[in-house]
């Protein structure tokens, strides 16, 4: 009994472990090809390959951001430097260490 038991629940340890290994393994569709059912007819905007770093704020020019930017990684503050590049510019995460690691020594 107790060793039907034992055999019974290494199969199903082997099958579940299968499972997530198979599962895990698929690939991702990417974001661009996500189901659009929801947008009935409405056309999505084109996204530029490249981010674009441009600064809203009048007061403090690209060229001080990048001085910031090169202050910050120059004392090994490499989160605050993507920290300030998301603050000044409000781009995303991924755009803002793009930047950052663009300016990297």
């Amino acid at each position: 009994m107790v060793v039907v038991v034992c055999v019974v629940a290494g199969l199903l340890a082997f099958c579940l472990s299968f499972w997530l290994t198979r599962r895990l393994q698929r690939p991702r569709p990417a974001a661009d090809q996500k189901s659009t059912a929801g947008l009935q007819g409405r056309s999505l905007p084109a996204r530029s390959s490249s981010p674009s770093f441009q600064n809203p704020s009048a007061g403090a020019p690209a060229t001080d951001l990048d001085r910031q930017v090169r202050d910050l990684l120059g004392q090994g503050k490499l989160i605050d430097a993507v920290k300030r590049v998301r603050e000044v510019n409000g781009c995303s995460l991924g755009d803002a260490k793009a930047y950052v690691e663009e300016r990297l020594p």
